[in-house]
C-alpha cells in the first residue's frame, strides 16, 4: 500500500473501486512535498497514517495533478500549502460553488461535467454526497514551477496531454523520478476514452528529454522509463 522508491521518495498504490489514485511524498532537508490530495476526507486520513507509521510528517506542501475530482476533492482536508496550474484552480474555483446531494449528481454527469465513469466512483467514496467540499489551491503556476525542499527540487510542470489541458507534472531530478498524475492517459468523455495521438506524441518528446528512471503513473504499477516510453510509443 505504502512503497518506498528511495529514501526521500515514496507512493501509495492505486485503488480501483474508488478510482484512487497512486499519490506521492518527497522529503527534503527542510520541507516536504505530498503528490496528489487524493479524492476525499478518508483517503487522505490513510495517506497521513501511512506517514506517521513510516516516521515521516505530515506534508508542508502538496500539488495537484489536474482538477479530476480523484485528484484534488482531498484538499480541504489538508493543512499543506497547495499548489496547482492556473488552468486546474480555474476548474477547481468552478467546482468550489457547486451544489452536491442525488439529483445534483444526476444533473452533472447528464450535462458531462462528471464523466459517468466517475458517478459510481463517487458513489462509493462518498456515500453522503452533501460532503463533498472542492477547494481551490493557495498558489497557483503558469507553465512551470519550481518547489525546493531543501536540497531536493521538484519541477512541476504543466503538460501537453491527452487526457485534460491542466495535466501537471512533478519531476525530482535527485531522485530521478517523476510523477505523472493521469497525463499519459486518453481523455475520459462519459465512458468512453479518446485519444489524441498528436498530444500523447508531444507528451513523449518531452519525457522522453527528462532523466529518470521511474515514472509513477494515477492508475497503474510505476513503470521503468523504458517501459513507459515503449508502452506510450505502441498506443501511436
Amino acid at each position: 500500500m505504502f512503497h518506498k522508491i528511495s529514501e526521500n521518495v515514496y507512493y501509495t498504490d492505486h485503488e480501483e473501486a474508488t478510482d484512487r489514485p497512486a499519490m506521492g511524498y518527497i522529503k527534503g532537508d527542510k520541507y516536504s512535498l505530498m503528490v496528489e490530495s487524493g479524492n476525499s476526507k478518508a483517503n487522505v486520513n490513510l495517506f497521513l497514517k501511512h506517514l506517521k507509521e513510516n516516521g515521516l510528517k505530515e506534508p508542508d506542501f502538496v500539488a495537484i495533478s489536474h482538477s479530476h475530482w480523484d485528484h484534488s476533492y482531498g484538499l480541504s482536508y489538508l493543512n499543506a500549502v497547495s499548489v496547482a496550474c492556473d488552468k486546474t484552480n480555474a476548474l477547481l474555483r468552478e467546482m468550489a460553488e457547486w451544489k452536491w446531494s442525488e439529483n445534483m449528481l444526476t444533473e452533472y454527469v447528464a450535462e458531462d461535467k462528471i464523466p459517468l465513469f466517475c458517478e459510481p466512483h463517487i458513489r462509493l467514496e462518498y456515500p453522503d454526497l452533501s460532503e463533498i467540499k472542492v477547494k481551490p489551491a493557495d498558489i497557483e503556476f503558469k507553465s512551470e514551477m519550481t518547489i525546493d525542499l531543501g536540497n531536493q527540487l521538484c519541477i512541476l510542470k504543466n503538460v501537453v496531454s491527452p487526457h485534460t489541458d491542466d495535466c501537471v507534472i512533478v519531476y525530482v531530478p535527485n531522485e530521478k523520478v517523476v510523477f505523472l498524475g493521469d497525463s499519459i492517459y486518453e481523455e475520459l468523455v462519459r465512458d468512453q476514452w479518446i485519444g489524441h495521438s498528436d498530444k500523447l506524441s508531444q507528451l513523449i518528446a518531452e519525457l522522453e528529454k527528462l532523466d529518470f528512471t521511474i515514472a509513477v503513473e494515477g492508475h497503474f504499477a510505476p513503470k521503468t522509463k523504458g517501459e513507459l516510453l515503449t508502452a506510450l510509443r505502441e498506443k501511436l
